[in-house]
C-alpha cells in the first residue's frame, strides 16, 4: 500500500503520512500494516481501548521508536 501525499487545488499536503507500518514487540503484533494521512489544518485524535497501538504509533510519527517495517513522512 503507499499513502498518497500530493497536494491537490482543494487539499493541502498532509502533515504526516504512515503507510504499511508494522511494530512487533517480541511476539507480539502492535500494528499491522496501518496506512494512514494526517491532514493539515485539523485536530485529528486517536481513540480505542487499551492496547491496541494508539502511543506506539504516536511515538513512530514523533520519531521516538525505532521504524521496523514500512514508512513514515512528517
Amino acid at each position: 500500500m503507499k499513502a498518497n501525499v500530493q497536494a491537490s487545488a482543494d487539499q493541502p499536503a498532509p502533515v504526516a503520512s504512515v503507510a504499511g507500518v508494522s511494530l512487533h514487540f517480541g511476539k507480539t503484533l502492535a500494528l499491522d500494516k496501518v496506512t494512514l494521512d494526517v491532514p493539515a489544518g485539523r485536530m485529528v485524535g486517536l481513540i480505542g481501548p487499551d492496547g491496541v497501538g494508539k502511543s506506539s504509533l504516536l511515538s513512530l510519527l514523533s520519531g521516538a521508536r525505532a521504524l521496523q517495517e514500512g514508512t513514515v513522512q512528517v
